[in-house]
């Protein structure tokens, strides 16, 4: 570490600190729009490369006040999809469609789409009717934009469709063509970062690039003065992320220090870079590739005099180097992703060296036999494509070993802290050396990383969510101190068969993007139990996600839930990952930990439709009682009064999303619920909920809580009672969050 008696550091940090509160404010109070929901047709620059995926195109636009919208158009044919292709950063064109204000996040732990956009200064969805008279740009920036939208063409048709995606992230920044499976892979197991262009990758292409220029006979000052104009450039085709920001300009200061034959400190560039990044921009502070990048970073130069400690050996400097790297990134990835992979060390060990070695050199230097020459690109990257498919198998399998992950529930600021400060107390024994020291920081790291992962097992509140996913089901329940947890159904995108050509390269999944942060967020690594209450798609079509996944320990399902072949694709799939299937059945009692269902429906496996045969469970949550009815029908639910004919419920989860056909008259009568959850997309098709389900819900003065309102449904409980809120909770005001208590007998 750095050490100074000097007071100076600290008046510079606060001073520091003091200014960046300042510009935030400013920044921030001057992130407004003048603009209202509605129609426009607007004369609007595109700013970035317009990226096309299906029958979508989305593009960042500004219009003639300097607004920027997040535009998105809704392709109608082939033939225009070609048109769409050639639009270019800097053309300005007339754009027609309708304002509308991007929606915050209504599930715990899914990404804030509305906060991401804000950071951005975009304070507008605009979803486009038509665009129209097109011109392009003279723009010298959006010329080299549009060199970028080129070079990525070039990667994308000429080398294998397997290993384009990796070519572009490591040559120009651009992750749209990986393969999903690939970069969760490697975000799993922490080694994601390789595919992110940063020091490693600036340092090579600069370094490679300066050498060239020697040979070919320029005095070491004009390499200097060529390797300051090319870095911004280079930036700029790479993409501008965090990461190639901070490495360029900490690059940049070292060669401009050299040119003025003055050093500078690594710790002095990197400070430099933070502050220039922060003026240009303070909502960098709180993105998750900043943070980590100059954490890391950061770790890496305080933590010189470890590194000299670890010996000569490049494998000693290089699994110290990999150690701090993971223990400084370790409070921002528990922050951000509740997740850790326990082989992210040994992985970096192996696959650093050979993306150091063999992975950035060849996507480099292919890359640029490509411009000179397609065929002797082309044969490389064939070559190239045979290394990379048994690694990224590799990679794959690594990934799907449920031993090889660890879920921590996300971590409040107390803990975070405390972790911070493990952390570094653990950097202070391995500095000053001395075995007892280092045992003590190593105990007391350990002993903070195990109460994160056992905190959700201290707390005495149990809860239920019934979580926002659209026009769909999904509810999970966990018990108080971690006993036992739930969910069902999981939701599901209805989708309808349509041409190639509109098929999405990363089509949205409810299950990776919304579930599974869900259960991360909540530390959730394996459900107890997956109920599916019968085989519509709205009701199990991310089940496969969770299966694959390895998110659930049993599934249970209805008698008769195998109504069509197609409905047999999750009990294959459940099979194959060893996932014992139960079929459940009137009058049986399932158990998950403290969590008890009483099965009231269906009898038996007859020929009642889908809705009807819904799985039915009853049970208790913090004393209050809950009849969960999945999507059925006026017709089950007299079967079910006539079997129970003395059936209360406290809580009921409306039938059908409150279609008109369910929640009857005589169920209200018969259950005497105190609330009403109806889970439904917004604005949805079928217009769920019904008029005359929330008229009959009224007459019997039941309180009713709806997705498509408030957002997510969430009961906190203890043994004797329970409390209704929102999420999100500013919704709390505008939705009159109910509360139900009720004493246990």
């Amino acid at each position: 570490m750095i050490k100074t008696k000097q007071p100076a550091p600290v008046v510079v940090c606060l001073v520091s600190f003091c200014v960046y509160f300042f510009l935030y404010t400013v920044c921030d109070a001057a992130n407004v729009t003048r603009y209202q929901a509605g129609s426009y047709t607007e004369q609007a620059v595109i700013t970035n490369i317009p990226k096309v995926d299906g029958a979508k195109m989305s593009a960042v636009i500004r219009t003639h006040d300097k607004e920027k919208w997040a535009a998105s158009y809704k392709i109608r044919s082939l033939e225009e999809k070609r048109l769409i292709e050639q639009l270019e950063p800097g053309m300005r064109c007339t754009f027609t469609g309708s304002l509308e204000q991007p929606a915050h996040a209504t599930i715990p732990g899914g990404f804030d789409y509305k906060e991401y956009l804000y950071s951005q200064q975009i304070h507008w969805l605009f979803s486009v009717t038509s665009i129209e008279q097109c011109e392009k740009s003279k723009q010298p920036l959006f010329k080299l934009l549009n060199f970028r939208k080129n070079l990525i063409s070039i990667i994308r048709n000429h080398v294998p469709e397997s290993s384009a995606g990796i070519v572009e992230a490591l040559t120009l920044g651009e992750r749209f063509s990986i393969e999903d499976d690939i970069l969760s892979a490697y975000q799993n197991l922490g080694v994601v970062h390789l595919m992110a262009i940063s020091g490693m990758h600036v340092g090579l292409i600069t370094a490679g690039l300066f050498y060239a220029l020697i040979r070919i006979g320029l005095t070491r000052e004009k390499a200097g003065m060529l390797l300051l104009l090319f870095l911004p450039v280079y930036t700029l085709l790479s993409g501008a992320a965090p990461s190639v920001l901070r490495a360029s300009l900490m690059l940049g200061f070292y060669i401009a220090g050299t040119l003025v034959k003055r050093g500078i400190h690594s710790s002095a560039a990197l400070s430099l870079s933070y502050l220039l990044l922060l003026l240009f921009n303070p909502y960098f502070l709180w993105q998750a590739g900043f943070q980590l990048s100059f954490a890391v970073s950061a770790s890496l130069i305080l933590s010189s005099s470890i590194l000299k400690k670890a010996g000569k050996s490049r494998l000693a400097g290089l699994a110290m180097a990999s150690f701090i790297a993971e223990l400084s990134s370790l409070p921002f990835l528990l922050y951000h992703f509740q997740q850790i992979s326990l082989v992210s060390f040994p992985m970096n060990m192996v696959m650093v060296p050979f993306y150091t070695l063999f992975v950035i050199p060849v996507s480099v230097i292919g890359f640029l036999l490509l411009l000179l020459s397609r065929q002797m690109g082309e044969c490389l990257f064939d070559m190239f494509d045979l290394v990379m498919k048994p690694v990224h198998d590799f990679i794959t399998y690594a990934a799907s070993v449920d031993l090889f992950t660890m879920i921590v529930s996300k971590p409040d600021f107390l803990s975070l802290l405390l972790l911070a400060v493990s952390v570094f107390t653990l950097f202070a024994a391995l500095e000053k050396g001395g075995f007892l020291k280092l045992r003590k920081s190593a105990l007391f790291f350990c002993a903070v990383l195990a109460y994160l992962i056992c905190r959700p097992y201290f707390s005495p509140w149990g809860e239920a969510d019934m979580l926002d996913i659209g026009q769909g089901d999904s509810l999970f329940i966990s018990a108080p101190h971690r006993k036992g947890t739930v969910m069902v159904d999981t939701g599901g995108v209805i989708a309808y068969p349509g041409e190639s050509w509109k098929e999405k390269r990363h089509p949205y999944s409810i299950g990776e993007k919304v579930l599974i942060p869900f259960l991360n967020g909540k530390g959730v690594k394996k459900l107890d139990a997956l109920f599916l209450t019968h085989a519509d798609q709205d009701h199990i079509g991310e089940a496969g996600v969770l299966i694959k996944n390895h998110r659930v320990k049993r599934l249970i399902v209805p008698v008769g839930f195998v109504k069509e072949p197609k409905d047999q694709n999750i009990l294959k799939m459940a099979k194959e990952n060893n996932i014992p299937v139960a079929e459940a059945k009137r009058g049986d009692t399932i158990t998950a930990g403290d969590l008890q269902f009483q099965v009231l429906s269906p009898e038996s496996s007859d020929g009642k439709s889908k809705n009807d045969s819904s799985l039915v469970l009853w049970t208790v949550l913090g004393g209050v009682s809950w009849l969960l009815t999945g999507d059925l029908e006026s017709d089950g639910e007299t079967e079910v009064l006539k079997t129970y004919p003395k059936l209360k419920a406290d809580i009921l989860k409306a039938g059908h999303h409150g279609s008109k056909s369910s929640t009857s008259e005589a169920f209200l009568k018969q259950l005497q619920p105190e609330a009403a959850l109806i889970s439904a997309g917004k604005e949805n098709r079928y217009h769920h909920p019904h008029e005359e389900v929330l008229d009959r819900l009224k007459a019997y003065s039941v309180n009713v809580l709806r997705t498509d309102i408030s957002g997510t449904i969430q009961y906190r409980f203890e043994k004797g009672a329970g409390t209704f809120s929102v999420f999100p909770p500013y919704d709390i005001e505008e939705t009159r969050a109910q509360e139900v208590k009720k004493t246990a007998d």
